[in-house]
């Protein structure tokens, strides 16, 4: 038979404060999900980096070669220059490696029950959010699958085991 009366969950919220209370399994999760998204990131910013040390005439040729392929398989003329190659990968490089080093820097922190901990993870993963989202409305629809991770992690913070876990109802 279920509990009578309405104070039912407020227990709950209290065991959740305890100090040797274990962490909520949605929490656990964001830790999880955070730390592969950190470890990938600096994966692809460590391919990045290696891509940019690649000599200019090898990044030349290889350009000029994918740019016959295109051409022939699509039939557009793309020019793309070195430089600008050189400069949309340190882009990228700086994105993923600033987004992973991060997310590693939240989840390693994650387990610290401090409001600044909770807000920082709910305010990274809202900033994660709306530049996938803003890649989504763009037309790339692969980022439908992140943006699916990081709404989910965003929600599991917010639940009530989350705040509680964190000293906010």
């Amino acid at each position: 038979m279920p509990p009578q009366g309405g104070f039912s969950d407020f227990e709950g919220h209290l065991n959740a404060m305890r100090p040797d209370a274990p962490t909520p399994k949605k929490v656990m999760i964001v830790r999880t999900l955070m730390i592969i998204g950190g470890t990938c990131g600096l994966g692809l910013a460590l391919m990045l980096l290696l891509s940019v040390s690649v000599p200019e005439d090898a990044m030349r040729e290889a350009l000029a070669e994918q740019e016959r392929a295109i051409a022939e398989q699509q039939g557009v003329e793309v020019d793309i220059d070195v430089d600008v190659m050189r400069s949309l990968t340190i882009n990228m490089l700086a994105i993923t490696g600033v987004y992973g080093a991060l997310s590693l820097f939240l989840a390693s922190r994650i387990r610290n029950r401090t409001v600044g901990v909770f807000w920082g993870v709910v305010l990274f993963q809202g900033l994660a959010a709306a530049v996938l989202a803003f890649a989504l409305v763009s037309g790339d629809f692969l980022m439908l699958v992140p943006l699916g991770f990081t709404v989910t992690m965003i929600a599991f913070m917010l639940s009530k085991e989350g705040r509680a876990h964190y000293g906010l109802f």
